[in-house]
């Protein structure tokens, strides 16, 4: 498990970039693009909005995307899922929903993908609702659930400049005690390596708050 002070995330050779929000990200996507070493191609997955899947592959490929596909997380089955994203070497998850409905979108086939591709070296760029999904907990109406996990003891923010001055940080900050609050600005982006590297890319409005068992 790779750490960096008080950050842990999920054990791979590639990168993980946790990307604020959509808007003005395109410094973020280029810097996602020029990290690529992996074989394999770009996969995108657009969720919540599908009409935008088509503009990001092509967003993505203008910026110098090596050729890439979109894959449909409600259309296709799990085997072909798992396949289509694990052979990736850029993977893109691009969300316009809420932490909550994001993480319920790629649960399942799409983090096994996920899995396989990032092991093997491949960079997973997840943008706003996508990427706050990574974190262990998820802030979403008040309410506190499980994400992903990948971020491990952490709840990351989108489109939050400043952790400490969020509702939702207070939110969850005040209901469990071990966590870890990463803010991460629009146009923004906390990126991870394997080798427990960690880096911010665009604005680098990025900003970490303590829970209680930390200071206490």
């Amino acid at each position: 498990m790779p750490a960096q002070n008080v950050l842990r995330w999920q054990d791979g050779l590639g990168w993980l970039v946790l990307s604020g929000g959509r808007m003005a990200l395109s410094e973020v996507r280029a810097a996602a693009i020029e990290r690529v070493t992996a074989d394999g191609a770009l996969v995108c997955l657009s969720l919540g909005n599908p009409a935008a899947a088509d503009a990001l592959l092509d967003d993505m490929q203008e910026l110098g995307a090596s050729s890439g596909y979109l894959v449909d997380a409600l259309a296709e089955d799990d085997e072909t899922i798992v396949k289509r994203v694990g052979e990736a070497g850029l993977v893109v998850l691009s969300s316009d929903l809420p932490a909550r409905d994001a993480y319920s979108s790629l649960a399942g086939a799409v983090m096994e993908g996920v899995q396989v591709a990032y092991e093997r070296g491949a960079v997973v760029l997840a943008e706003g609702g996508a990427a706050a999904a990574f974190g262990r907990y998820i802030v979403d109406d008040g309410q506190v659930t499980q994400g992903l996990g990948w971020l491990h003891d952490g709840a990351l923010l989108a489109d939050v400049a400043s952790a400490a001055d969020s509702p939702q940080a207070q939110t969850i900050l005040s209901q469990v005690p071990e966590v870890v609050v990463v803010g991460v600005g629009v146009g923004s982006a906390l990126v991870l390596g394997g080798a427990g590297t960690v880096e911010t890319w665009g604005k680098q409005q990025v900003t970490i708050t303590l829970g209680r068992a930390y200071t206490e």
